[in-house]
């Protein structure tokens, strides 16, 4: 049984001709450094194995030089081997597989926080989901007047109406003439009989539903892009048209769950790169199967805003699909996550959500 503290003396001390190398198995490295001894080559490489077989965890050094088979994952309870061992440990008799390490690593990197309770450990690794922070904007002062004049408007059932998922920051006058600077999360857009628009939102400043009459809107600025719209109503009411943005927003409504879907899985880092959207574009392209203007609907997709309670009702409505419908939206998700090297522990949780509402264990060959 070989141990790793004898490795690392014989390869400070012996490492020069490969001791080290013998000592662990490796007959084939050892006899190279036998060879080169002379070059010296080899007293670098036991300075380096010193260091690594010192640092290693006492399982992966189980698993890969005395072919220990009998260890597991502290935490999801993989038979480690030689493949998915990883390197680190979470602790004293806490062996990790690659996979859970490298989630609590990334959570890390984003924290700044390396300790970890039995706990937290259990959290993270299982992707707790949670909405992101609001992003930020050029103006990050938002005030609503003490006695706020709360609108509501009757609207008839058959209204024309579209639904939105876009974050916004609005300047708004209410009915008494008070002005307010919120952050609102737009859910739709009606147009009453008379032409005029009212938009029932989520507004978090008061953290409750609001409504509000487009023509009270002084300026709006989506807080995903930072595009300020100076002429509020002319970009709602293009939505009703017969116009590239119009031909968008009815198909966003045909794909809301899907879409939704996706972009909460690629905003779950608190980015939406490049990549990403390019995945849920080329979606959006093959289902609407007519030209879509790729500027307007990339730009709509980097306004599409999904909170944790949409995620979580729009797996509800897609679980009624057919299997291979509900394979095709994980193989998108997965390719979503596969973009960043070392996915986000939020993105693995949006994941293992889907598979689990989805009814679904793995993504389709």
């Amino acid at each position: 049984m070989n141990n790793k503290s004898n490795a690392a003396v014989l390869a400070f001390f012996l490492g020069g001709i490969g001791i080290q190398k013998f000592y662990l198995g490796e007959t084939g490295k050892g006899i190279l450094s036998l060879l080169f001894f002379w070059t010296f080559i080899p007293s670098f490489i036991g300075l380096y194995d010193c260091i690594k077989l010192s640092r290693m965890s006492k399982e992966c050094f189980e698993v890969k030089y005395n072919k220990n088979q009998n260890l597991k994952c502290a935490t999801c309870k993989t038979k480690l081997t030689k493949i998915n061992v990883s390197f680190w440990s979470f602790g004293v008799d806490k062996g990790a597989c690659k996979t859970c390490f490298q989630k609590i690593r990334n959570h890390s990197k984003e924290t700044g926080k390396y300790e970890f309770e039995n706990d937290e450990v259990r959290k993270i690794l299982n992707g707790e989901i949670k909405n992101r922070p609001l992003p930020k904007t050029n103006k990050n002062t938002f005030y609503v007047p003490e006695e706020e004049t709360i609108e509501d408007f009757e609207l008839p059932q058959d209204l024309d109406s579209i639904k939105l998922n876009s974050l916004a920051q609005i300047t708004y006058i209410d009915s008494k003439g008070q002005k307010s600077e919120r952050r609102i999360t737009i859910l739709s857009v009606s147009q009453t009989l008379n032409d005029n628009y009212i938009i029932k939102a989520y507004c978090h400043e008061k953290k409750a539903q609001r409504t509000f009459r487009l023509e009270r809107i002084q300026q709006l600025t989506d807080m995903e892009t930072g595009e300020i719209f100076k002429n509020p109503s002319q970009y709602f009411k293009e939505r009703f048209q017969d116009s590239p943005i119009g031909m968008i927003t009815k198909i966003f409504q045909e794909l809301e769950s899907e879409i939704l879907i996706l972009t909460f899985v690629a905003r779950a880092d608190g980015y939406l790169r490049a990549k990403e959207r390019a995945i849920i574009m080329q979606f959006i392209i093959d289902k609407s199967n007519t030209d879509l203007d790729k500027e307007v609907l990339e730009d709509e997709i980097r306004r599409t805003y999904c909170e944790s309670q949409d995620f979580r009702s729009s797996l509800k409505k897609l679980s009624r699909e057919n299997i291979d419908y509900r394979k095709k939206i994980l193989d998108l998700s997965t390719d979503i996550i596969n973009t960043d090297k070392n996915p986000d522990p939020m993105e693995l949780g949006a994941l293992e959500l889907i598979k689990r509402d989805l009814k679904l264990t793995k993504a389709s060959a």
